[in-house]
């Protein structure tokens, strides 16, 4: 199945777990049979530039195929076909930083707050403002959006992202081999101590595979938030912060101020002088998921339940016959007291600045979502070639052929809780986790929070560049002294002007919660 980091969350994120539906918004527009009045006629033909985060296909003669059929219906039912330029999910941050600054004229392109900097590439009019658009060429999503959901998807008063009609959230997990485990008698996983013991058994006995193999510090990223009582506040990437605000007191905090930050350095510091990963951590680009799936490592701190549902019956599909088997473990089950934040806007799609044809790309959001079997193709691909349906209209990949899993479109930026459907070789457990995840779920209090920078723009981009400088070395546990490397930290923070930069969020976010009331 398609290989996308994430945000994936999404996405990739980018890549977001759908647990509801989108309900009405209480916005007028015309019905839902006019909506289509317009799209077809007298249109002159267009050509849609496209990005988003997708890695290349896997069969590039099932993947010409594949956007032969999508262009010949969007051609008939539009004027209107897509050229879309696929961009690796192991560097997609500088890859998406690229495409932004190239000036590429894309009428689609990915976005989303956090991994994808949806907020601060909107502030710097990277994307083009909608809100005049929406309502004439996007009729339906204009209706069936919330208009809660268009204000969180605002900035500066202006929309520039179309979001999809679902609400996901981001659940990180660590995701291991558990026929190593199995093999070596190692504690089942509940725990970020039995983490520990795994990755320690795994370094002892497997000398030919790395216990992880994560880019960067995405072991304390990924994990960190999620074991202490924080929310976070201005996600820089990949589930770093700068602040966080604690719901127990309604203080905002810093993070390297927080004592659960440096005891984790402590952790990290201790698993990185072990060898739970490789010393050149900072220099990589691995998406330590697909090296878990290649087999050059045990495990991956970056997974999230979407991707798992895949990956688990990849490895099932790829490797029954040496005996591999993939577990799964989330972390605010080690948390009793943690919450998981939902997003209506967590995947969306946008318009760069400089697009040539905006009404049209909405045309199409807005016709994709409406029409099932179009929006099945781009999801799943074609049936009968990268996926039948049962007779109980679950899609089943068992029998398709060598090479023909579908990761040939971006799908999640066309989300659709009403459209998804179950794969019949979903993961045996998914229906319990998916239970457990619901059951942590709460509305994100700081959805559509926009951090207003103007006043503090130089402090703030001086504590990212302390950050990069004395912050990830630590958070990836490759400093001989954590107390003097943490100190460090927090003095050079202190002078780029960390406290200054602290009470203007804390005026920001006690403004942004009063008005909620």
């Amino acid at each position: 199945m398609r290989k996308i980091m994430k945000k994936l969350t999404v996405g990739l994120v980018g890549a977001a777990m759908i647990f509801g539906t989108v309900a009405c918004s209480s916005e007028k527009a015309p019905a839902e049979g006019k909506a289509n009045s317009g799209y077809t006629g007298d249109l002159d033909y267009v050509k849609l530039k496209m990005y988003a985060i997708s890695d290349a296909p896997n069969n590039t003669d099932l993947s010409k195929q594949y956007w032969e059929k999508l262009n010949t219906v969007l051609k008939k039912e539009l004027n209107t076909t897509i050229e879309f330029t696929y961009a690796a999910g192991n560097d997609y941050k500088n890859n998406y930083a690229l495409a932004i600054a190239s000036g590429e004229p894309y009428d689609l392109m990915q976005a989303a707050p956090g991994w994808l900097d949806y907020q601060s590439y909107a502030a710097k009019n990277a994307f083009m403002p909608l809100d005049d658009l929406l309502p004439k060429y996007a009729p339906y999503l204009w209706s069936k959006v919330p208009k809660t959901t268009w204000d969180a998807a605002t900035v500066n008063g202006k929309i520039y992202g179309v979001p999809g009609l679902e609400t996901g959230v981001t659940a990180p997990a660590f995701v291991y081999r558990e026929d190593l485990r199995k093999k070596h008698n190692l504690p089942e996983i509940k725990s970020m101590d039995d983490i520990e013991t795994y990755l320690q058994g795994i370094k002892d006995k497997e000398p030919d595979i790395i216990p992880s193999d994560d880019y960067q510090s995405q072991v304390y990223g990924t994990s960190w938030i999620y074991t202490t009582p924080y929310i976070g506040i201005d996600e820089i990437h990949d589930r770093l912060y700068n602040f966080v605000y604690d719901p127990r007191n309604g203080e905002v905090r810093s993070v390297i101020e927080t004592p659960e930050f440096k005891e984790y350095m402590y952790k990290m510091k201790d698993w990185a002088d072990r060898g739970f990963w490789s010393s050149s951590v900072l220099t990589s680009t691995n998406w330590g998921v697909s090296q878990v799936l290649n087999g050059v490592a045990a495990a991956s701190f970056n997974e999230q339940l979407p991707g798992y549902n895949n990956h688990a019956t990849q490895v099932k599909n790829e490797h029954s016959a040496e005996g591999w088997e993939l577990n799964y473990f989330m972390y605010f089950e080690a948390n009793p007291d943690s919450v998981l934040h939902g997003s209506t806007t967590s995947n969306m799609a946008a318009v760069s600045t400089n697009a040539k044809n905006p009404e049209r790309a909405l045309m199409v959001l807005d016709y994709i979502q409406q029409h099932e079997e179009l929006w099945d193709l781009i999801t799943y691909g074609t049936e009968g070639v990268n996926y039948s349906l049962t007779s109980d209209g679950m899609i089943d990949t068992s029998k398709i052929a060598d090479g023909a899993s579908f990761n040939y479109f971006p799908s999640g930026m066309f989300g659709n809780a009403n459209f998804k459907k179950r794969k019949s070789d979903a993961w045996e457990h998914y229906d319990t986790m998916m239970e457990k995840i619901n059951n942590k779920v709460v509305p994100d209090i700081f959805e559509g929070f926009v951090l207003d920078k103007s006043s503090i723009e130089t402090e703030y981009t001086a504590l990212n560049d302390v950050n990069s400088q004395f912050g990830i070395p630590l958070e990836a546990g490759l400093l001989s002294d954590v107390d003097k490397a943490y100190d460090k930290y927090v003095e050079k923070a202190k002078a780029a002007g960390l406290d200054k930069v602290r009470t203007e969020v804390e005026k920001q976010v006690k403004a942004w919660l009063a008005s909620k009331k």
